[in-house]
């Protein structure tokens, strides 16, 4: 017995030893053949053929944000923005306290239900701003103003007290003196005054310069938005595009805004509407809240008062239907700049503010009526803008070798530049041939048995029309299926994310697009990884689609819109291609002489096995 133990042992013991032998020869073959692939790696560039397109006219309605300003470039030209919007009644039904018909009525149960005789005080049209609140360290100050953004002990006004002490302390970690009464912080026994809720704020999405002064108008839209198509018998919903400009089409009434604005980038205090009589001080100096920073214009106040508050009770307010019917939406336009300025709104946010008086019968709380009286008493109700959303884009001057550009291009002559600007230019892009053939040089690929290793597309800046001005250079491109709007297999494939809190449109990183910069900080050229795409096409026989080439102010939304040729052939876009106006314009096919470096070309990276 206890020898067959110890054969058995050894017998484990013995196929142990031949295991671990076997394990390291296999370890050190497959470290030969790995260093041997990267000594045979194979590198070649094959063409890609650019056509520059002319969009005339791009879907707008309910995309996430709306465009307002202008932007001029010395070679596009101007690109001017303004939108058009229905207002959202769908909780719009009473103001004061009761409704029209119990204020008609009345009651003979509750004295309090009176003829409350609302009356407008002020109207605002309120268009926030996007803004960024991130705070790494958690210490009450934003990373933009943090003097440490990885550090709660950072003392970021030098007052000697921590960013998170004042914080917790109810105090002003950005001031020295958070009350502005005279008397330093860290010396001050009372700041009260002093309100701990005011937030300060990182103004995303606004470009150009924000001292500019222009001419902000609103305008009543004259024109039913129906929401969806009657030429498909109101079975789809209604496209609306950057040329349905109602305004010059004469469809406009009352003028609710026209003045000089500049921008205002504080807080708005909203005051208590009422006050508590058993407390010291009046409520209705004090602040009940803050609205984030935003663009906000009175608008005129007899106006609403006729169309909205002295409809209360009537069909018009009943449902949204109704309503759109016979208020049929706001017109917002901007003209006369002093400088650019180009703005993307909040449109979710968005909203018009009704600001009124009412009469309120106060009983003070007792059931002895000879103390009753009736008093005025402050409200405020809000109409969001909502239903039909969307922005009219106008593009003037744009340089004619666009156009020479566009006309060789629809004579199937490749072009010698892109320009790419999302609400208005944009590039098609055909690999290895341009008729969609198997050339040559991808047959003679395809017959090898190969791995592709890598497979990218660089696109060069043209800095001779940039002029290094790079203020304004989008900083991401997006490649996709030309003919549908679809992505490609490398964006679906690729999950990388950016952690960093301060990142914007950075995710997918390995797919690329994104603007590349020298070792002197210079933006120099574009690059997308699409190995998985090639790799289809070389070793799989994938159809070698026509790539769609444009700009995209996010990675992550891949839903489409649709656009139209002056031919009125339409294709998708993607949505985000027309939330910016900033162009670019890098280096085709076929560029001049001095250029053919700067040649756009794919790079395939492959071994051979």
């Amino acid at each position: 017995m206890q020898q067959k133990v110890l054969l058995r042992v050894s017998t484990i013991l013995l196929t142990l030893i031949f295991l671990l032998s076997c394990n390291k020869d296999y370890y050190s073959v497959g470290i030969e053949i790995f260093d041997q692939q990267f000594d045979d790696l194979k590198t070649k560039s094959f063409p890609v053929f650019s056509y520059q397109k002319s969009l005339d006219k791009v879907q707008t309605n309910n995309i996430s944000s709306v465009q307002l300003g202008t932007f001029n470039d010395d070679f596009f030209g101007r690109t001017n923005s303004g939108f058009i919007s229905q207002l959202d009644v769908f909780s719009l039904q009473t103001f004061g306290d009761f409704n029209q018909d119990q204020e008609n009525e009345g009651s003979v149960t509750d004295i309090r239900v009176i003829d409350e005789d609302e009356q407008l005080t002020a109207v605002y049209l309120d268009l926030p701003f996007y803004n960024n609140t991130n705070d790494s360290d958690g210490d009450g100050v934003i990373d933009l103003y943090d003097s440490n953004p990885a550090d709660q002990e950072s003392d970021s006004d030098n007052d000697g007290i921590s960013d998170i002490t004042e914080s917790r302390a109810g105090l002003n970690p950005l001031s020295n003196d958070s009350d502005n009464d005279g008397i330093l912080d860290i010396n001050d026994d009372d700041n009260s005054t002093y309100n701990s809720e005011s937030q300060v704020y990182e103004i995303d999405s606004i470009f150009g310069n924000r001292n500019a002064s222009f001419d902000l108008k609103v305008y009543q839209l004259t024109y039913y938005l129906s929401s969806l198509d009657p030429n498909n018998n109101f079975e789809s919903s209604k496209e609306y595009f950057s040329n349905d400009n109602f305004y010059q089409k004469g469809f406009y009434g009352k003028t609710l805004h026209d003045d000089k604005v500049t921008l205002n980038f504080e807080e708005i205090p909203v005051l208590y509407s009422e006050d508590d009589p058993n407390t010291e001080p009046d409520e209705l100096t004090e602040v009940n809240y803050f609205e984030t920073p935003r663009l906000r214009a009175p608008l005129d106040v007899s106006f609403f008062q006729r169309y909205i508050m002295n409809q209360e009770g009537s069909d018009k307010l009943t449902n949204q239907a109704n309503f759109n019917n016979y208020f049929n939406g706001l017109i917002v336009r901007a003209e006369n700049f002093s400088d650019d300025l180009f703005m993307s709104l909040d449109i979710f946010n968005a909203k018009v503010v009704l600001e009124y008086d009412y009469n309120f019968y106060n009983t003070k709380g007792t059931d002895d009526v000879s103390d009753d009286i009736i008093e005025r008493k402050t409200k405020i109700n809000t109409i969001p803008l909502g239903g039909v959303t969307y922005n009219l884009h106008e593009h003037t001057g744009y340089n004619q070798e666009i156009v020479e550009e566009v006309s060789a291009s629809e004579d199937n002559i490749p072009s010698e530049k892109i320009y790419l600007n999302g609400t208005k230019f944009m590039s098609k892009l055909k690999l290895f041939s341009d008729d969609n053939s198997i050339s040559s040089e991808l047959q003679e690929l395809k017959a090898k048995d190969v791995l592709i290793n890598e497979a990218s597309i660089v696109l060069h800046l043209d800095k001779n029309i940039h002029k290094s001005n790079y203020q304004f250079l989008p900083q991401r491109l997006y490649v996709y299926s030309y003919k549908d709007g679809e992505p490609i297999e490398d964006y679906n494939k690729d999950f990388s994310q950016s952690f960093s809190p301060n990142a914007v449109n950075a995710n997918k990183f390995l797919f690329g697009g994104l603007l590349q910069y020298d070792s002197n900080n210079i933006p120099t050229s574009y690059k997308f990884n699409i190995t998985n795409h090639i790799s289809n096409i070389v070793r799989y026989d994938s159809l070698n689609i026509d790539l769609g080439l444009t700009t995209t102010s996010n990675i992550e939304d891949v839903t489409l819109k649709n656009g139209y040729f002056t031919n009125l052939n339409r294709l998708n876009l993607p949505s985000p291609s027309i939330a910016l106006p900033f162009p670019v314009a890098l280096y085709g096919s076929n560029p001049a002489d001095p250029d053919l470096s700067k040649r756009l070309k794919l790079e395939v990276i492959y071994t051979e096995y």
